[in-house]
């Protein structure tokens, strides 16, 4: 045994601890991109299909289904422009 190694030396085992992320701006960026994916997606695929159905059935009454989502899809833009928050730093 050499004088500097000790009997009593334990080699130290690491520990292993889950730490919460901060927050940063891409994750903040990409739940920003799927909320105007869903809100304003939604209603225009909403209308999509419903003039879809208007061209497959030749019934024109589905056009006030589409009419409606165009209204609905013009309303959730207004809304998520207005909420969008562009300035945080």
């Amino acid at each position: 045994m050499s004088a500097v190694a000790s009997p009593e030396f334990v080699t130290p085992k690491p520990i292993l601890e889950a730490v919460a992320a901060a927050p940063s701006p891409a994750n903040e960026a990409d739940r920003e991109m799927y909320r105007w994916m869903i809100w304003f997606g939604l209603p225009s695929l909403v209308g999509v299909l419903f003039l879809g159905a208007v061209f497959a059935t030749d019934q024109m009454w589905f056009i006030s289904g589409a009419i409606a989502a165009v209204i609905l899809a013009i309303s959730m833009l207004i809304w998520l422009a207005m909420s969008s928050d562009t300035n945080a730093a």
